[in-house]
């Protein structure tokens, strides 16, 4: 390969690296929408975790109570009950009433009854709004742009609550019965009777399709986009041959730059928001607060990222041609080979704190939880090939051994240059100490193979 079809050829490959790494950021930002905003349950969490948050229940109570009491209901409610002497103090009546509302709203806010009303509340308005994104149900249908209420539905569902579902079954049976009648008295009177009776249209809006449109496309996108960002990565790394350790390296950095990259966006999106739309000062907490929980998951997402990134660099850290890595590899040969269930035992064991501590939710998760067991497991079959590759002969103690003897070698003197190229002895030794400092992982395979070809020439 010529160094010019070498040059286009990193320079595809960066390119595939780079356009990985942004379709990874929108992959990421489609996955959360499509997580929160389109998922009833996150959605009723969501919302019940911002009114559990002290700030907003205040900010909520102050302006619950300053709209309650600024449109003189309550002054007039006062004002009515008092005699006709005392009607004069209705206004500061009512300004102390505002004042212990005031006190007591959060509390109300707080309250369990409230919370799982509110919880409930909000749990029943999604699922009907996603069964209208979605097209519908046996009780709210959607077709050609309009929202339709099936009545029959809802009197069905309301009789089986009451306990009065015969009572109205026998009436529908009447009403059947007389139906070829009251079709006949209409056809009389020149009126039809349109197949969709007992329908109501609640809804005509061009919006209602482009909503659908949205959420089909947010749903689209956090199935694809993903997909397209791991195909990205993997097609980079095969075209990397002979550099694929170091395109593994790099996949990794660019997973950690998608989660820093989505923390940074949302940081500074959350600021903007907060000083852009917020004016009063009291309230920017309990906003800062709402749009910290409504990102939680993204949050989550990108830690994971980031988490998943270090890993893959810490895995083409270790089998590297580093000092330190060619070191630590020859240590863990002996174990690797001799006792491959204890490496196994020893990582897993690694994974199970990391479940129980969880600091993320990614870390608690059933399908992150399998995707990271596969990956050690991938790891260390990796890691023992390698290994047992490099250092077939290497028994326990070798490595501690040869970090000793290396050390008290650092403190010897070299042999003059004189003696180095004036003989075969002053070259045998200089042979044997580079091959203790290639076994103890001190040089590296190249750095080995340059200095005792400098030591032949020198001979």
């Amino acid at each position: 390969m010529s160094a010019t079809t070498q040059h286009r050829h990193r320079i595809l490959v960066g390119t595939l690296f780079v356009l990985a790494t942004v379709i990874g950021i929108v992959a990421v930002l489609a996955v959360w929408v499509n997580r929160q905003a389109l998922n009833t349950d996150n959605w009723t969490d969501t919302s019940s975790q911002v009114l559990a948050d002290e700030h907003v229940q205040n900010a909520l109570a102050a302006y619950t109570v300053n709209q309650l009491f600024s449109s003189g209901a309550v002054q007039a409610q006062v004002k009515a009950a008092l005699p006709a002497q005392f009607q004069g103090l209705a206004g500061t009546i009512s300004g102390g009433l505002q004042q212990v509302a005031g006190q007591g709203a959060p509390k109300v806010l707080a309250s369990p009854q409230v919370q799982d009303a509110w919880r409930t509340a909000n749990h029943a308005a999604h699922a009907t709004f996603m069964k209208i994104i979605e097209g519908g149900g046996p009780v709210v249908g959607t077709g050609g742009g309009t929202v339709t209420l099936n009545l029959r539905a809802i009197v069905d569902q309301l009789a089986k609550t009451l306990g009065v579902e015969e009572q109205v079954a026998a009436a529908r049976s009447k009403l059947q019965q007389n139906a070829g009648a009251v079709q006949g008295a209409a056809a009389k009177a020149g009126i039809t009777l349109p197949p969709s009776s007992g329908q109501l249209v609640i809804m005509r809006s061009d919006q209602l399709k482009t909503a659908q449109d949205i959420a089909s496309a947010i749903n689209g996108l956090a199935i694809v986009l993903p997909l397209i960002t791991f195909a990205l990565f993997i097609l980079a790394v095969w075209l990397s041959k002979g550099r694929r350790r170091r395109a593994l390296r790099t996949t990794g950095w660019c997973f950690v730059a998608i989660g820093l990259i989505v923390l940074l966006v949302r940081r500074v999106l959350g600021n903007y928001i907060v000083d852009s739309l917020v004016k009063n000062e009291s309230n920017k907490q309990a906003v800062h607060d709402v749009w910290t929980i409504a990102t939680s998951m993204l949050y989550d997402i990108a830690i994971a990222l980031a988490i998943f990134g270090l890993i893959l660099v810490v895995a083409a850290w270790l089998a590297g041609e580093t000092r330190p890595a060619t070191a630590l590899r020859r240590a863990l040969a002996p174990t690797l080979r001799d006792r491959p269930a204890s490496a196994y035992i020893t990582v897993f064991a690694a994974l199970l704190l990391l479940i129980i501590w969880g600091p993320v939710p990614a870390t608690r998760q059933l399908g992150y939880i399998v995707a990271y067991a596969v990956l050690l497991t991938l790891g260390v079959h990796s890691l023992r090939r390698q290994t047992a590759s490099e250092f077939p002969n290497a028994n326990a103690g070798d490595a501690m051994g040869s970090i000793r003897s290396w050390y008290a070698e650092r403190g010897q003197p070299h042999p003059p240059a004189s003696v180095a190229a004036g003989g075969n002895g002053g070259r045998i030794v200089e042979l044997e100490r580079l091959a203790r400092l290639h076994d103890s992982g001190a040089l590296t395979d190249a750095e080995f193979t340059a200095e005792k070809a400098a030591i032949s020439k020198s001979s």
